[in-house]
């Protein structure tokens, strides 16, 4: 069985149009991590070319160690991640975690 996919995110607080464009210029990757088990929904951000490094094949299937920003691990799989179809860049993931 092959080990799950480790990612580290940072925390943010803004939400928005020209704030997640600033995020991509700056070369980050907007990240919603939500599930039954949170409160609320997590915003958060990951380097963007780590991102596209783990989003190959058929990445939906994986499990990944999501590290947030208090520092808990959950494991939680990609329920969606847009692409820029003009430019194939990564826009944002949003991360399920079931626990």
């Amino acid at each position: 069985m092959s080990e799950n996919v480790k990612i580290i995110l940072e925390a943010r607080n803004e939400t928005g149009k020209e704030v997640c464009g600033r995020l991509r210029r700056q070369g980050c990757l907007p990240v919603v991590v939500y599930g039954p088990g949170m409160k609320e929904p997590l915003l958060a951000k990951t380097d963007a070319k780590a991102a596209e490094a783990y989003l190959v094949g058929d990445f939906k299937s994986c499990q990944y160690d999501v590290t947030l920003p208090c520092g808990t691990v959950k494991t939680c799989s990609i329920k969606s991640a847009a692409k820029n179809h003009g430019t194939d860049q990564l826009l944002h993931i949003d991360f399920y975690c079931a626990e």
